[in-house]
């Protein structure tokens, strides 16, 4: 039984902050589980920011950069390394952040929702901003996905809200939800 302990705590890891700058943590339930380089993500974890700044790397290679005064809920994530396929769901509810598309949205992209209070974005493997008021409006924002070569393309979302359905497919494109 020993020998399983490692696997099903390496199981729980989806990843870990990379970057950090000024005051910010990740929350389990109540509690604030550490803060820094280093910190461990799991499902369900909330990545907070006061006045600063976080980066968090997921284990399929999505990256999710996080303002100052800003919150993200990891609501689910699971990932098989072997297929390169998974499923996420991320939920901003203040602040802004900035999403780009890891292995899950590349191989499993009608399994990726993220979402404000307003909105629910579809990821068509790209980059995007979100931002969310106080009063949980939403801004969406097409960005450009490049490369460590400077390479360069545009991919799509679809954002769906009590509005309707908007496809964004142009870098800085942007609605509000």
């Amino acid at each position: 039984a020993a020998i399983c302990l490692p696997t099903i705590a390496l199981a729980n890891n989806i990843g870990s902050v990379a970057e950090q700058q000024g005051n910010g943590g990740i929350e389990r339930g109540r509690d604030l589980v550490g803060s820094g380089i280093g910190t461990e993500i799991q499902s369900m974890d909330a990545a907070v920011t006061t006045n600063g700044t976080m980066r968090i790397d997921f284990i399929d290679d999505t990256r999710v950069d996080i303002t100052q005064h800003s919150k993200l809920i990891i609501d689910e994530f699971v990932y098989d390394p072997n297929t390169k396929t998974g499923k996420l769901s991320l939920k901003a509810t203040l602040g802004t952040v900035r999403y780009a598309s890891g292995q899950i949205a590349k191989n499993s992209k009608q399994n990726v929702k993220i979402s404000t209070p307003t909105a629910t974005i579809a990821v068509r493997g790209t980059d995007f901003a979100m931002t969310v008021n106080e009063i949980g409006g939403s801004t969406i924002v097409l960005l450009p996905s490049c490369d460590g070569n400077g390479s360069c393309y545009v991919g799509e979302i679809d954002v769906t809200s009590d509005a309707g359905q908007v496809i964004l497919n142009q870098a800085f494109q942007a609605t509000v939800a």
